[in-house]
C-alpha cells in the first residue's frame, strides 16, 4: 500500500491537490484542508506520535484546517507567526499571533483558519485523560491562552524540543517526553488538586531542566554564561539550578564543563577547523584559560587537543 502523501507544493485547483486533500488531509487527518486566498499552496506537515499525545508541526500558505467530526480528542493550536481565526461549533474563535487556543475536531465543520504564512502546530490530547486532570479544559474551548504565559511559555519551549527529537528517543525516554508534556499541558489549562500537583512535580521540573540545557548550550562560548544570570533569565533561584542538575546526576558546573569539552573535541575534529589555533579553538568552546582548557581536555579523554587533531588528519 502507498504511503499517503504528507506535505504538498503547487496549484490547488489539479488532480494533485485533490488527491492530497483526500489520501492525507481526509483520510489521515481527519481534516480538510481548504486554501484561502489565491495562488499556489505550499505545506510542509511533520507529525511526531507520543504515547500520551500526538504532535504535528506544519509550515505554509495560509489555510482553513475543517474537522470532518471524527475524531473525540482535545486539539491544542498554536501559531507563532499567524493570527487565527475561525469557530468551534458555535463558539467564535480569534487568537494572536504565538498564543493559543484549544480546538474540539468532534464538532463537524469546526474549524481554524491561519490567516498568514508561517507555522501551525498541533497537540492531539486525549479527551477522557485531560478531563481527568483538568475538568475545565472544554471551558477553555475557542479562548484564547497567552504566550507569554511562563507555564504557556515553557509548554511551547518544550513542544519544539519533544517534536524534534521523538524519533531518536528509546521507548522509556519517549514515554517520560510524552508525559512531561502533558503535565505541561494541563498545568497551562488550569489544573488543580492532586493533578496539579503531580504534573508540578513531573512536567515543570522536566521542561524547566531541558530549558536550562538548552540556554546554556546556545551560550557556550560566552565568557558571560553564569549560573546567577540563568536564574535571573529564568526566573529561578541558583540554588534551584542546581538542585535540578543534582536531581540528574551532575553538577551545573559538570555540566558546563563536559559540553564545553565535547564542543572543543568536535571541533578538533572537525576538517574545516584544521588551520583554526588551538587557542582559537578553546575560545570557540568556552575556555578563556587555555592552560585550564589543556588540562581539563587530557584529564577527560586522556589525550592533548593536538594529539586529537593529529589522529583526526590521520583518519581521513
Amino acid at each position: 500500500m502507498t504511503q499517503p502523501q504528507l506535505s504538498f507544493d503547487g496549484d490547488p485547483n489539479g488532480a494533485a491537490y485533490e488527491q492530497w486533500r483526500e489520501q492525507f488531509c481526509r483520510q489521515v487527518a481527519n481534516v480538510d484542508f481548504v486554501p484561502v486566498g489565491e495562488g499556489r499552496v505550499h505545506r510542509t506537515i511533520a507529525p511526531a506520535i507520543l504515547p500520551r499525545l500526538r504532535l504535528s508541526a506544519s509550515f505554509g500558505t495560509p489555510m482553513s484546517f475543517v474537522s470532518l467530526g471524527t475524531n473525540d480528542e482535545l486539539v491544542i493550536t498554536m501559531s507563532p507567526n499567524s493570527a487565527l481565526r475561525g469557530a468551534m461549533g458555535k463558539r467564535p474563535l480569534e487568537v494572536a499571533a504565538g498564543d493559543i487556543t484549544i480546538g474540539d475536531p468532534s464538532i463537524k465543520g469546526a474549524q481554524i483558519t491561519q490567516l498568514a504564512y508561517g507555522n501551525f502546530q498541533t497537540a492531539l490530547l486525549p479527551r477522557k485523560a485531560l478531563l481527568r486532570a483538568c475538568p475545565n479544559a472544554e471551558d477553555l474551548i475557542a479562548r484564547s491562552i497567552s504566550g507569554a504565559n511562563p507555564i504557556t511559555s515553557m509548554f511551547l519551549r518544550y513542544y519544539d524540543l519533544a517534536h524534534a527529537h521523538a524519533d531518536k528517543l528509546a521507548p522509556a525516554g519517549l514515554d517520560a517526553v510524552s508525559q512531561h508534556l502533558f503535565d505541561l499541558a494541563v498545568l497551562m489549562l488550569g489544573a488543580r488538586g492532586d493533578a496539579a500537583e503531580e504534573a508540578q512535580l513531573r512536567g515543570l521540573a522536566a521542561a524547566r531542566f531541558e530549558a536550562l540545557k538548552s540556554d546554556i548550550l546556545a551560550q557556550l562560548d560566552s565568557p558571560a554564561l553564569s549560573l546567577s544570570d540563568l536564574a535571573a533569565t529564568h526566573r529561578i533561584s541558583p540554588r534551584s539550578i542546581q538542585l535540578l542538575f543534582e536531581r540528574a546526576g551532575i553538577t551545573y558546573s559538570g555540566f558546563v564543563l563536559e559540553q564545553r569539552l565535547l564542543r572543543a573535541e568536535r571541533l578538533l575534529r572537525n576538517p574545516a577547523m584544521r588551520s583554526r589555533k588551538i587557542i582559537e579553538i578553546a575560545h570557540l568552546a568556552g575556555f578563556h584559560d587555555v592552560s585550564y582548557f589543556h588540562r581539563a581536555f587530557r584529564r577527560r579523554f586522556g589525550a592533548t587537543p593536538d594529539d586529537v587533531r593529529k589522529l583526526a588528519g590521520e583518519a581521513e
